[in-house]
This record gives C-alpha cells, structure tokens and sequence, in this order.
C-alpha cells in the first residue's frame, strides 16, 4: 500500500509519473519494426487491389469483348480502393496518437 506522505511530495510523484511513462514507453527498434510492417502490409494491399482490378477487367473485356475499357476502369477502381484503405488506415493511426497524447497530457495535468 502506497504511503499516503508520498502522495503530498511532488517530486515523488513526478518521479513515480516519469518511471511509469518509461515503463510503458515503447521500445524503438519495436516501433520501427512495426512501422515498416504496417508499411508494407499497405503497400502490398494496394498492389493486391490494382492486380484484383485490373484482372477482373481483363476478364470482362474478354467474355464482353469490350477491349481495354474494362481493364482500364477496373484497373482504377483497383487503385483507387487500395489508396481508399491507405487513407482510412492512416487516419486510424493519427486518431490513436491523439488518443495517446491526450492521455499523456491527462497525466501531465495530473502531475501539476
């Protein structure tokens, strides 16, 4: 049970914050890891889109004899799907940074 003088100091307790922030600090060779396998998840999934794409075009263009109509729209909706993830993967990310940093500045308040 914590002593009830450690909560009045306030060195201690800025002492206690920064352990715990270092504790729960990611480490960085995790962070860049992590970062270039996100990276590359999303640019495989736009690859996999635009190949998805265009093949279902060329697929059209072949059983509707269309020629490179097809291809061309669905090679672009493919792109624009890939990039459409892209899109909503980043902002997923940047609304959990802000997430963080306003519990991070919840805690320095707190500190204050």
């Amino acid at each position: 049970m914590p002593d009830p003088a450690d909560k009045s100091d306030p060195d201690t307790f800025g002492a206690r914050l920064e352990a715990a922030k270092a504790r729960h600090a990611p480490e960085p060779r995790a962070v860049v890891v992590s970062a270039l396998a996100q990276g590359t998840r999303h640019a495989f999934e736009i690859a996999a889109t635009t190949i998805v794409g265009a093949g279902i075009g060329w697929m059209l263009d072949r059983w509707l004899q269309t020629g490179p109509w097809m291809f061309l729209l669905f090679l672009l909706l493919g792109i624009a799907a890939g990039f459409w993830n892209l899109i909503k993967a980043v902002n997923a990310e940047a609304a959990a940074a802000r997430a963080r940093a306003a519990e991070i500045e919840d805690l320095d308040k707190g500190r204050e």
